[in-house]
C-alpha cells in the first residue's frame, strides 16, 4: 500500500514510518523545508521513502507541486499524527497546529484521488471532561470546557474530522492513552504525562519529613481516576495492525488503551516504590493546601487534572475488531521505565 504518513518524525511518528517499512509498505513523508534533511538523515537506512516537501499550517499544504503531481494519483492511505503534545502548550500554538492542521489536511485529501483510508491520530483527552463509562464513539461538544489547551484542540480537530467522514474513503480514528516510553528500552523522547509524577515523587525523598517519617501520603486522587498508559512500542504495534488491517465502514473510532485499568493510586504507589520512597496514597479531596504544595513541587496544574477525573474508558471496538491484539502487564515495564528516567536524570 502507498501510505502518506503526516508527522512522521515525531516520537510516535518515526517508530511507526519504521514499522511499517519494515512491512514492506511503500512511504511518503510530508516534512518541513526546515526539518528536511534531518528527516532524511534519520530514515537513511530506508531508502524507498519518498519525502515530499511541506507544512500543514499552509493552506496548500504541499510547498512544491510541480514534483508532487504524479506522486498524488498514487496515494492509498493518509495517516495524520503531526500535532504540538504538551499539556501547557499556549492556545495558539495548539489551535494553528492541530486545528489548523487537521483543517488543512482534511482539505488536502480531496486531491488524492486513489484515497481509500484516512488515519487520525486524536487522544482519549479530547472527551477530557466526561465522568462515566465514556464510550469510543463519544464526543463531547466543540464548546466544553477543558483543563488543557492540548485537548480542547484535539477535540476540536476530531470534530473537524467526523463532520468530513466520506463516502469514497474510510476514517479511522486512533485515540491513544498516556504515551510512555519504550517497554522494553524504557527509550523516550520528553518528560511529559507520567514522567511529571516521577519528578513529584523524587522532589518528594528530598524532605526528610516525607523520607524519613511518612507511611501515608494524602492526595487529591480520586478512586476512581485511571491512567491509561501504553508503551510507545504497543501503540506503534496496534495502529501499525489497524493501519494494516482496516474494517469496512465508513468511521471507526478506537481507544488505544490497556485492556486491564491502571487506577492513578496503583500507578503512584508501585512508583513511588520503585523509586525507594514505599508510601500509601490516601485518597482525599481537593483543597486549597494542595496548590502551593505542586508548585514547590514542580507539578503541573494541568497535570492536577488527571489525578481528579473519574472516568472508564470504553474500549469495545478495539476489542470486537482485533481481539488479537496484546500488551505487556503495567509492573513489567514500569521499572524498566523508571530506570531509563534516573539514568538519564542522573
Amino acid at each position: 500500500m502507498n501510505i502518506l504518513v503526516i508527522g512522521g518524525t515525531g516520537f510516535i511518528g518515526q517508530r511507526l514510518v519504521r514499522s511499517l517499512s519494515e512491512r514492506g509498505e511503500r512511504l511518503f513523508l510530508l516534512v518541513r523545508s526546515e526539518s528536511l534533511e534531518k528527516a532524511k538523515k534519520t530514515f537513511r537506512d530506508l531508502p524507498t521513502i519518498t519525502f515530499l516537501n511541506g507544512d500543514i499550517e499552509k493552506t496548500d499544504l504541499l510547498t512544491n507541486l510541480s514534483s508532487a503531481g504524479e506522486v498524488l494519483c498514487e496515494i492509498e492511505c493518509v495517516v495524520h499524527l503531526a500535532a504540538v503534545y504538551e499539556l501547557d502548550v499556549s492556545f495558539q500554538d495548539a489551535y494553528m497546529k492541530n486545528v489548523i492542521g487537521t483543517q488543512n489536511v482534511l482539505k488536502f485529501l480531496g486531491r488524492l484521488v486513489n484515497l481509500k483510508y484516512f488515519h487520525f491520530f486524536s487522544t482519549y483527552a479530547a472527551n477530557q471532561v466526561l465522568k462515566g463509562n465514556i464510550l469510543e464513539n463519544d464526543l463531547i461538544k466543540e464548546n466544553s470546557h477543558f483543563f488543557d489547551n492540548y485537548a480542547k484542540s484535539k477535540n476540536l480537530s476530531e470534530h473537524l474530522v467526523r463532520k468530513k467522514v466520506s463516502k469514497t474513503y474510510q476514517t479511522i480514528i486512533h485515540r491513544p492513552g498516556i504515551i510512555v516510553g519504550n517497554s522494553k528500552t524504557g527509550q523516550r523522547d520528553n518528560d511529559n504525562g507520567p514522567y511529571y509524577f516521577f519528578d513529584f515523587i523524587q522532589n518528594l525523598k528530598k524532605l526528610p519529613l516525607v523520607r524519613d517519617k511518612l507511611k501515608y501520603l494524602p492526595l487529591p486522587v480520586q478512586k476512581a481516576s485511571t491512567m491509561p498508559v501504553v508503551p510507545v512500542d504497543v501503540l506503534v504495534d496496534w495502529s501499525t495492525h489497524i493501519i494494516l488491517n482496516p474494517k469496512d465502514r465508513d468511521l471507526s473510532v478506537y481507544h488505544l488503551i490497556p485492556k486491564t485499568p491502571i487506577s492513578t493510586k496503583e500507578f503512584l504507589e508501585a512508583s513511588m516504590k520503585c523509586l525507594s520512597l514505599p508510601l500509601e496514597i490516601i485518597c482525599v479531596p481537593k483543597t486549597k493546601i494542595f496548590a502551593p504544595l505542586f508548585r514547590l513541587l514542580s507539578i503541573p496544574k494541568e497535570l492536577v487534572f488527571y489525578m481528579e477525573q473519574a472516568a472508564t474508558l470504553d474500549r469495545t471496538n478495539l476489542n470486537t475488531d482485533y481481539p488479537e491484539l496484546i500488551e505487556p502487564e503495567f509492573q513489567t515495564y514500569l521499572p524498566i521505565l523508571i530506570e531509563e528516567y534516573c539514568r538519564t536524570k542522573a
